[in-house]
């Protein structure tokens, strides 16, 4: 059995839960801005504010940038549903942008309307066409929201994506490429204003200890999540540098060129490492027949899920990427017999 994910609890992610339990207050005890001062310098912005989802990371992000019900928001159709979702919770009307085929990112060109937004998603771990985002954003004046969730770590022209927008929102899911633990997420920006106004909103809208000046939530991320985020940010680059090698294993050892593209102007963290092929739905079936775990990232495009259909949108290249595209393990602890296995049955497929 090849399972399609791992996850990682080591001895040091435990001591340092332990030690948070015994000596802090659970919750915003001395790890949480440890944790964000850390964060913030290793993607390279002023400030990161920790919160406890990439969904309320990107909600709180609309919010602090005064997104209304007026607003619209540009966003991909190819992406988890959270990427749509925090636009209709801020009250907003997403516009849903097709992608590109190669690499299944945004492609902005897509559609003609004047947003009010932009979270362009890095998808899968590389970094999108941050150019053509940056395009927009300056045509129109308006503010970029980067969904950086399954990219922690990747560069765009020798910067961190998180650290390319307005603000970068980041997920620390179990699945991603550094966790909590369970659910936890953070904001990176470079604007005081907007890192007030996120500490204040994820604290029930707190401005001092007694009073509170607007309507906030309960978003903090807990004392020992960040403890473990710490550990586990502290091992993110060589994690990220084995997820690289394996990739190129996948490369070197499948019959076909079929493993999606990376950005020429940046470095991918492959969060997941997706394959595309015409013969996607044999390959998936016979992976699962040999016990080998794998996934499809995404199934059904967000403008195709039923909360979203209202909408009426025709975004062919994302029905037909979703159709094609398969995520094969790509964990840091894959062993390099075990990626040669992967690729011999798929090469059984493609002959």
């Amino acid at each position: 059995m090849i399972p399609f994910f791992v996850p990682e609890f080591t001895k040091d992610m435990e001591n340092a839960a332990i030690d948070a339990l015994r000596n802090e207050k659970f919750v915003m005890g001395e790890s949480v801005a440890k944790f964000e001062e850390e964060f913030a310098r290793y993607i390279g912005t002023k400030y990161a504010i920790s919160v406890n989802s990439g969904n309320s990371a990107l909600q709180l992000s609309l919010l602090s940038l005064n997104i209304t019900e007026e607003s619209k928001v540009i966003t991909s159709t190819n992406s988890f549903i959270a990427s749509a979702n925090c636009i209709l919770m801020t009250g907003s009307k997403p516009i849903l942008c097709d992608i590109n085929y190669d690499d299944g990112n945004i492609d902005i060109k897509s559609t003609n309307e004047k947003p009010d937004a932009i979270i362009p998603v890095h998808i899968y771990g590389n970094p999108c066409d941050f150019e053509s985002i940056k395009n927009i954003s300056e045509t129109y004046k308006v503010p970029i929201i980067e969904d950086a969730c399954q990219a922690h770590g990747a560069v765009y022209e020798q910067k961190k994506v998180g650290g390319l927008g307005d603000v970068g929102c980041f997920s620390f899911y179990p699945t991603k490429n550094m966790t909590v633990c369970g659910d936890g997420g953070m904001v990176t920006t470079n604007n005081e204003e907007i890192k007030n106004e996120i500490e204040s909103l994820r604290d029930n809208g707190r401005k001092t200890r007694t009073e509170h000046d607007k309507l906030g939530f309960t978003m903090r991320l807990n004392t020992v999540s960040a403890a473990i985020g710490r550990v586990q940010l502290e091992t993110l680059e060589n994690k990220n540098k084995r997820r690289r090698e394996i990739v190129s294993l996948y490369k070197k050892f499948l019959n076909e060129d079929c493993i999606l593209s990376e950005n020429p102007k940046g470095m991918s963290v492959y969060h997941q490492i997706v394959l595309k092929h015409k013969k996607r739905d044999e390959i998936f079936s016979h992976l699962s027949k040999n016990n080998i775990g794998v996934a499809i990232h995404y199934p059904i495009p967000i403008h195709r899920q039923p909360l979203y259909k209202n909408l009426g949108y025709n975004l062919p290249i994302s029905e037909k990427f979703s159709n094609e595209v398969v995520s094969l393990p790509s964990y840091p602890g894959l062993e390099d017999d075990d990626v040669k296995v992967v690729c011999e049955k798929i090469n059984e497929v493609l002959v």
